[in-house]
């Protein structure tokens, strides 16, 4: 095992479990900091059995602004827009220059105003280490937005007639809230499973009920007064569901909750289901992550001497600006601010 060398400290961009998952095997003379929201979210999960794998660290709580020093660096976190509370990039300064770690960012959410404002603050620094997810996605339309959201979610509940089947992921606290009001007004109540349920309570979300709370009596009577939200992982039971001979028409909404999509081993059996009982899909999420055009204005905007493309599967798709210097990096390969290998 390698020892360690000089002081280190990790920084979580988000709370999503590509991002934190292993923050539980650290050492523990190791600080690990993140957005107090998002320290928010895990401790939630970790109470209600969602936690992480080998426990959570001692978290350091960060707010948007707050600098932090590590040994002759300087850390700011700067929270930008994502499909989860406390996402933040980072603008490490150091003897060398700035660099800039966007996290995972997007500029169509429900605050593009933090996502540009990161934008500002890393301005002309010297290293710029961006994700590039829709990078390795084809070229379309314009990005849909958490507007087209909320206009097909209310147009689903107000014209379904019978039950509207629900897969949101939870941990966008934002959209979750936007659709118990949407369910609200058109009279429907939203069902989670208990255990979503338990972690919305203790993250402060008012009025949430689970399927336990409402008697199947009742569902199965009035399948049009009710949104659930079942459990990916038990798709037998929506045969307990007033679906199917003798119920109106239900619909399956799918707004970027589990199985998260085709490339997932469960998508498959879970639209088998669908089709067996007859149940239409609707898919109208959108997107966590920047489009290609927004990482292209970004970079615009930034002029970044160095540009490092990662979390992407076409890293070659982002084409910076002149002046530029685009880096494919390596695995285990180390690089200057100037992206040279060392």
């Amino acid at each position: 095992m390698a020892e360690p060398a000089g002081e280190t400290a990790v920084f979580v961009s988000h709370p999503h479990i590509d991002h934190v998952g292993l923050a539980g095997f650290l050492r523990e003379e190791v600080a690990v900091h993140a957005h107090t929201d998002a320290v928010d979210l895990l401790d939630a999960l970790s109470a209600t059995g969602q936690g992480l794998t080998h426990g959570d660290p001692a978290w350091r709580r960060l707010t948007d602004g707050q600098r932090t020093r590590v040994g002759p660096i300087e850390v700011e976190c700067v929270a930008v827009d994502h499909d989860v509370p406390g996402a933040s990039g980072y603008l490490v300064r150091t003897s060398a220059g700035v660099l800039a770690f966007t996290g995972d960012i997007r500029f169509h959410g429900h605050h593009p105003e933090r996502s540009w404002g990161f934008v500002e603050r890393a301005a002309e620094c010297q290293v710029l280490v961006t994700e590039g997810t829709t990078l390795g996605w084809d070229p379309g339309a314009r990005p849909r937005d958490e507007t087209d959201v909320r206009r097909d979610f209310t147009e689903l509940v107000e014209r379904t007639p019978g039950l509207v089947l629900l897969s949101c992921y939870p941990r966008d606290l934002e959209r979750v809230s936007t659709f118990l009001g949407i369910a609200a007004a058109a009279g429907r109540t939203v069902l989670w499973t208990e255990q979503t349920a338990a972690l919305l309570r203790l993250l402060g979300v008012a009025e949430v009920l689970s399927s336990a709370d409402v008697p199947a009596s009742e569902l199965h009577a009035a399948p049009g007064s009710y949104v659930v939200a079942p459990d990916p992982d038990d798709l037998a039971s929506l045969l307990d569901l007033p679906v199917g001979d003798g119920y109106p028409a239900p619909v399956f909404v799918h707004a970027n909750g589990e199985p998260l999509g085709p490339f997932e081993p469960r998508w498959e059996p879970f639209t088998d289901w669908l089709s067996a009982l007859g149940i239409p899909l609707r898919q109208i999420g959108c997107s966590g992550h920047a489009s290609q055009d927004h990482l292209h204005l970004m970079l615009e905007r930034m002029r970044p001497s160095t540009v490092f493309p990662i979390h992407t599967t076409a890293p070659l798709r982002l084409h910076p600006p002149t002046g530029t210097a685009r880096v494919v990096a390596e695995y285990a390969a180390r690089y200057d601010f100037a992206g040279r290998a060392r």
